[in-house]
This record gives C-alpha cells, structure tokens and sequence, in this order.
C-alpha cells in the first residue's frame, strides 16, 4: 500500500512538474516581493505594525490566550486558501485566480519575515524560524500541490468547453480533484494545530528575547 502511494505521487509529480515548477515560482515570487513591499513602507506605518507587534510580545508573556479561539482562527487561516483554490478550480476562470491566490499567500508569508527581521534584525529572524516556519511547511507544499491540482482540473473544464465532442469524463476526475483536496485539507488542518498548540511554546521561551 504504502509503494502504491508512492508511486502514485511520484507519476503524478513527473507528469506535472511544469506545473509544480510553474505554481512554486508564483509562491516564491510571492514571498519575495512581501518582502521587499516592506522597504517602501511609511514610517508611521512601521511604527504601527511595529506597536502592535510589541504589544503582541507583551501579550503572551503576561497573558494566556483562549486556545479554543487561536485554534478557530489558525484552522481558518491553514484552510481558506485550499478551499478557496478547490472553488476557483471548479471554474473556468480559475487559473489566473488560482496564480493570484498562491502570489497571495507567499507575499503574506514573505512580508510576515520582511517586517520582522527589519524590526528586530537577528532576533526577527530567529522569532520567524520559530513562529511563521513550522507550520508553513505543511501549508506551502499543500499549497504547491493544491495549485496544481486546481490549475488541472480548470484546464481540464476549459479544453472540454472548447471540445465537447471529447470523451473524457469529468466525475472521475472531480472526485480525486475532491479527494486531494480533501487530503489537503487535512494537512493544513493539522498545521493549525502545530500553530495553535506548539507554536506558542515556542514563541512564550523566546518573547522577553525579542522584546
């Protein structure tokens, strides 16, 4: 069982490397322009971001966070961009909003690490390693695979409109699109978790370093 999911994985990644190639430049490009957005930003705008963080630091030293409320939203945070690109590759129009969606994501990601190694220089990049790398690396290889799964499946609905003789059938092919996206689902749920309850830990031994 576990060679034919191997093996399956690697067919799947060979046939569209192109793909995966295509959709992980998009992502990185993404992380890289978050990050250099955060060069042009205003001073008051630095210093606002700049509080907010300091008074999240402040927060978890002093304070406990309600886990059931963090864990709501850090679910909500690990899943909406799979959901998002499994809707936006249900339609014809996807492939350019499944481009933007994976750019989205990356910039969020590159501009979290921008912002904080130039407020904190060493100490932002440690705080980054520790509370935005964990999790990320079950939500950014999901969300390579996602974005070539949902890119697929529009191609697949726009070659049908311009072909309609063809005799290719759609519900086999949605229902492993569903069903990769449902797996997907699953590994950005569990990098909810990692970011509700272990990723605090980590954050809490380190904070008073930071501040």
């Amino acid at each position: 069982m576990r060679f034919w999911v191997r093996q399956v994985l690697v067919d799947y990644i060979t046939g569209k490397w192109y793909l995966f190639l295509f959709i992980t430049v998009f992502l990185f490009a993404g992380i890289f322009f978050g990050a250099a957005v955060v060069g042009q930003i205003s001073t008051d705008q630095a210093d606002h971001l700049s509080a907010y963080f300091n008074s999240f630091l402040e927060h978890v030293t002093t304070s406990s966070v309600s886990e059931q409320l963090f864990f709501r939203q850090n679910i909500f945070n690990s899943l909406y961009i799979i959901i998002a690109m499994y809707i936006l590759g249900l339609t014809v129009i996807g492939i350019p909003l499944v481009l933007v969606a994976v750019f989205a994501k990356g910039f969020v990601i590159g501009f979290t690490i921008g912002f904080l190694v130039r407020e904190k220089a060493l100490k932002g990049f440690v705080f980054a390693l520790i509370s935005v790398l964990p999790h990320n690396l079950l939500v950014i290889p999901a969300v390579i695979v996602g974005g070539v799964a949902a890119l697929s499946f529009s191609a697949l609905l726009l070659r049908r409109r311009f072909q309609p003789r063809t005799t290719t059938g759609i519900r086999s092919y949605l229902g492993a699109y569903t069903a990769l996206m449902l797996v997907l689902c699953v590994i950005t749920g569990a990098a909810g978790l990692l970011e509700t309850y272990v990723t605090p830990v980590f954050i809490k031994s380190v904070a008073t370093y930071i501040r």
